[in-house]
Formats: C-alpha cells, sequence, structure tokens
C-alpha cells in the first residue's frame, strides 16, 4: 500500500471529505494519504498508524475497513478533543493574551513557523502547516495544511494525550501543540534553530537568539511577529 504524491487537489479534496479529514482508524488531524488494497483509491492514516502500516502490524484488511468506516464519523468520537472548528483557532502563544485572527504567529527570517486556517469544508479540521530548521538549521516543511510532509524518518510525530508532538530524528527541531478545545490550540513548546537564529516558545514566553519577551505577538493581524 504505497503511499501516492502525485494526486491532484481534486483527488486529494475528495479524499479527504471521504475520510473525515482525518486519520480513519485514529481520527488525528494531521495525516498522510495512501493508496487503498483494492486500487479503488485511497485513504488518510496518521504518521504513527502509517507506520504501523509500514512495519506490517496494520493489515491491508484492516486499512480497507477503516477506511469503510472512518472513526470521526462513528457515534462514539469526541471531535471536541481534536481541533474540528469551522473557524479560525485563538492562540495560547507567548505570553498572558489569547491572540485572535492571527493566522502567522511567528515568522522567523521570513519563515513562517506555524500557520493555522479554518478548513475549506465547515465539516473539516483546522488547517496545521509547522516549518522548522533541520540539523542544519535549513528550514523543512513538517506539516503542510495537516498534510504531514517527511517521509524518510527524518521527523517523528505523536499523539500524547491532548498535544500533537512533532520531532526531528536529528537537531534540536520540535513542536507540541495542545488542543485546548476545537477552536483553540496552546503552543506548549516550540524549538528551532534557522540559519543560525534560535527561536523557543511556550504560552507565556518567546525567546530569540537567547533574549526573552513577553506578550510581543499581535493579535488580529495576518502576522503575530516578524522575527
Amino acid at each position: 500500500m504505497p503511499s501516492l504524491p502525485d494526486l491532484t487537489a481534486e483527488q486529494r479534496a475528495d479524499i479527504r471529505q471521504a475520510c473525515g479529514f482525518a486519520c480513519v482508524r485514529c481520527g488525528v488531524t494531521i495525516y498522510r494519504y495512501l493508496a487503498l488494497p483494492d486500487h479503488s483509491g485511497a485513504t488518510l492514516l496518521c504518521p504513527t498508524c502509517h507506520g504501523l502500516v509500514e512495519e506490517g502490524r496494520l493489515t491491508a484488511t484492516q486499512v480497507q475497513s477503516f477506511h469503510a468506516n472512518p472513526v470521526v464519523r462513528q457515534r462514539h468520537f469526541a471531535r471536541d478533543r481534536l481541533p474540528f472548528s469551522a473557524d479560525l483557532p485563538q492562540l495560547i502563544v507567548g505570553g498572558a493574551r489569547v491572540l485572535r485572527d492571527t493566522p502567522i504567529p511567528i515568522t522567523l527570517d521570513g519563515e513562517p513557523i506555524l500557520v493555522f486556517a479554518p478548513p475549506r469544508r465547515t465539516n473539516g479540521a483546522t488547517r496545521i502547516s509547522v516549518r522548522l530548521g533541520n540539523s542544519e538549521g535549513e528550514p523543512v516543511q513538517v506539516i503542510d495544511g495537516n498534510e504531514w510532509m517527511p517521509t524518510n524518518g527524518s521527523w517523528h510525530f505523536l499523539l500524547r494525550g491532548d498535544r500533537y508532538s512533532m520531532m526531528a530524528a536529528r537537531g534540536d527541531g520540535l513542536a507540541v501543540l495542545r488542543i485546548v478545545a476545537r477552536n483553540k490550540i496552546a503552543v506548549e513548546h516550540l524549538r528551532t534553530t534557522i540559519r543560525g537564529r534560535r527561536l523557543e516558545v511556550t504560552p507565556d514566553w518567546l525567546e530569540i537568539d537567547g533574549k526573552r519577551h513577553v506578550d510581543r505577538i499581535g493579535s488580529g493581524t495576518l502576522i503575530g511577529l516578524e522575527m
């Protein structure tokens, strides 16, 4: 069951709609596209579940079964614990204020570190993009509009309770996003170095090149803080 990197935008949109905009097995809204075993199309699996397929711990038959009945469409699934919201999320990052209407809270050296966008369809999930430095300090797109981009094991993804965690296999790249509510996200911890500039962020402060700041990110603007 290979991944499908060459899908058209229309095909990707149809797959997302069919799968409920999330991993069909666990409901995580960060995903990769995977060809179905019967060649009837493709499905969505989060990086963790995708890894189970690659390890042979999740069979083709099981994947087909999950695709036929995605967990997010089942009555017991708690959508409130994951970012399924038609609105741009409120953000808890870098200070006491809750940021509203701020799609890009931080850019570093011209690189948008985090980008948040409402779903293309009202029943979809908040679109999250994450861009961090690799072990050499070069910017890498780790997540692009909820799609998990790394395919070579250079980055790892974990769902830990209500937290989406992304970690570099080498270097200090790290981003932990806590889902406070379906329309509120806290940047629990972010750490990266891009072209020699080091950034660290928590809900309470941000530190750039060794200098700490509080409440510096603007609210209600396209880019909250350019550094």
